[in-house]
């Protein structure tokens, strides 16, 4: 009867929050008309996009600048669920995951209809069962809860509206998740302005060097708008950037789970949104329509670098493989310039595998001798491959897994994923020449094949193409941010 009457003191007192502009107002929420984001916060429980953790007591709690919540000291959590379901659909028990500073590895807690899940990550089960009021979960500081949303189906034609297609090689959707939100447990109040520390690690330490009052916005440039087509849409891309993208399981197996709601699953539409975003902070908000605020949009693109520095020092990386996983390094040097952090502003220096510079080098001896040699292995689809001779001596390119499978390189312009990887790359490859970054990027090869990609291509290949906008923003500023390489 105690635990009825609980819950439905829960399911019936709730305030709404929302978070606009990451400024904490409130609001009255539309039944119909819900806004982005919708943060519901009674005595128990807080929910953030549908996910709501239930608490045995009410803990001291607040929010980071992005809107994604913490905790002071130890909670005990007897409930996780979320209002996303459609009617006719229920998850298992072994959907709706949720991990504690989940790994860089290839396992994962969130959803059994992968090979890659593994029960005892998935903290919603607890001895045996699932949490509840006698079976509580206990998040201690320093810990990051990461609680997902499945997407839930019965076959492919009979499952949840809005579902995405399914892959023929698991015979589930890409990705299988909806939804996902982070709850951090801290050992004291953050300073005001806070960014959220990583979810990746045990670090949850709160500094006054990431907050809002510590972004260095003079790094920013004002260029002008006036001949540029295509600029995105300030609010859309808030809305892009607004959740967390959950990107600490890489290769093929991450695209998997790559919440829908959050964040691409693909790593081309990521790096290109990262790439006009990086981009649209260039510009001159003041001579766009409405005369926009910048502040939403760094915010959130601060905290993405953030994010993906956590997953780099817990071992995470992202090396070449197709168009999985380029675009990662920007946004750590981005967010590093912006705070005045050295550890991210030494990127370049990592050992840290980046698809975008594991792909890119100058020819050498050394792939001449491998492509002429029995050990040369090109890639299976390229029909009649090319190797390297001494007339491409030093030429910047490309080599679908360069850094990790050399034997696979060929000359070929029409190799598989190469005009992928051009299109994705562009934007913040010239976001980073703007913004002064290659020298502290430290990987050469990666510009100089870039401005070789768009000497053949002006920005279009094989059916890829970048967006219009980063197209305009190339033709229009590239010149200007010399030395632009150029075949000898």
């Amino acid at each position: 009867m105690e635990t009825q009457n609980l819950l439905y003191v829960l399911t019936t007192v709730l305030l709404f929050i929302s978070c606009e502009n990451d400024n904490l107002t409130d609001n009255i929420i539309k039944e119909n008309d819900p806004p982005e984001e919708e943060v519901g916060i009674d005595n128990f429980s807080i929910t953030q996009y549908g996910i709501t953790w239930i608490f045995e007591e009410e803990p001291q709690h607040g929010q980071f600048v992005n809107g994604d919540h913490w905790v002071l000291g130890q909670v005990k959590i007897i409930r996780i669920t979320n209002n996303l379901h459609a009617e006719g659909f229920t998850p298992s028990e072994h959907q709706d995951g949720s991990m504690v500073n989940p790994g860089t590895g290839n396992r994962q807690g969130y959803d059994g209809t992968l090979d890659s899940y593994d029960p005892s990550l998935n903290v919603n089960l607890k001895n045996n069962g699932k949490i509840s009021i006698d079976n509580p979960l206990t998040l201690n500081t320093n810990e990051s809860l990461v609680s997902t949303v499945s997407w839930l189906y019965n076959s492919e034609t009979d499952k949840e509206p809005g579902c995405p297609n399914f892959n023929a090689g698991t015979n589930t959707p890409r990705p299988v998740l909806r939804s996902a939100a982070i709850l951090t447990c801290l050992s004291e109040t953050p300073p005001e302005g806070s960014f959220r520390p990583p979810y990746c690690g045990n670090d949850k330490s709160t500094q006054s060097s990431r907050t809002t009052n510590n972004v260095q916005t003079q790094f920013l440039s004002n260029l002008s708008p006036a001949n540029i087509a295509g600029i995105p849409d300030v609010s859309a891309m808030e809305r892009k950037f607004q959740r967390v993208w959950l990107d600490h399981v890489n290769e093929s197996f991450g695209s998997y789970l790559h919440p829908s709601e959050n964040m691409p699953d693909y790593g081309r539409e990521m790096a290109k949104d990262i790439g006009d975003l990086a981009l649209l902070l260039q510009l001159d908000f003041s001579a766009l329509p409405g005369s926009p605020s910048k502040d939403v949009l760094l915010h959130r693109f601060i905290q993405l670098g953030i994010d993906l520095t956590g997953i780099s020092d817990n071992g995470g990386s992202w090396p070449p493989n197709g168009g999985f996983q380029m675009g990662r390094k920007f946004p750590i040097l981005f967010a590093g310039m912006l705070l005045g952090d050295q550890h991210m502003m030494e990127v370049g220096d990592w050992t840290t595998l980046f698809q975008e510079d594991a792909q890119t080098f100058y020819v050498t001896q050394t792939e001449i001798d491998i492509t002429n040699s029995n050990a040369w292995n090109p890639d299976s689809r390229i029909t009649n491959p090319l190797p390297y001779s001494e007339l491409e001596l030093g030429l910047p390119e490309w080599g679908i897994r360069h850094a990790t499978q050399p034997t696979r390189d060929a000359l070929n312009w029409d190799a598989p994923y190469r005009h992928i990887n051009g299109v994705a790359n562009s934007g913040f490859v010239l976001a980073a020449h703007i913004m002064g970054l290659k020298e502290d990027w430290n990987h050469p090869a990666l510009f100089d094949y870039m401005d070789r990609w768009w000497d053949l291509t002006d920005g279009a290949a094989d059916a890829q193409q970048t967006t219009l906008f980063t197209k305009n923003m190339w033709q229009e500023y590239r010149a200007d941010y010399p030395p632009v390489w150029k075949q000898q």
